[in-house]
């Protein structure tokens, strides 16, 4: 059974440090995972994956990048949605999820996409 990436929070909906924290975390394993598998595999065999997480934000970006558009886009795209965003910690995560489809987009070396990972701050 594969794991499924829950949704940060629901619309409108406001998140706690916790709750952060423990997205923060899985998303970080899922990341890395999927990173993983389009190094090895080739960014199009994500396309299996991308059904089994509940996060549209995350979703969305992961399927532009299948689709092969360009990340300049895909960062604008996000980007804006981030924007309207009113809960400080859902913004956060979602930063973090634009930054993670971007670097597997790049195919960003193991040890410089987990560390830009942890590196914005919880």
């Amino acid at each position: 059974m594969r794991e499924v990436f829950r949704p940060s929070s629901a619309p409108g909906g406001t998140m706690t440090r916790k709750k952060f924290i423990d997205e923060y975390t899985h998303l970080i394993q899922r990341a890395i995972a999927l990173a993983d598998k389009s190094q090895q595999q080739g960014l199009l065999s994500l396309e299996g994956e991308i059904e089994d997480i509940a996060d549209e934000f995350f979703k969305q970006g992961l399927r532009f990048v299948v689709g092969g558009i360009v990340p300049r886009i895909i960062d604008e795209i996000l980007t804006n949605r981030i924007t309207h965003e009113k809960d400080k910690y859902s913004r956060l995560l979602k930063t973090v999820q634009k930054r993670a489809v971007l670097g597997i987009q790049a195919g960003e070396p193991f040890r410089v996409f987990y560390h830009v990972l942890k590196s914005i701050p919880p």
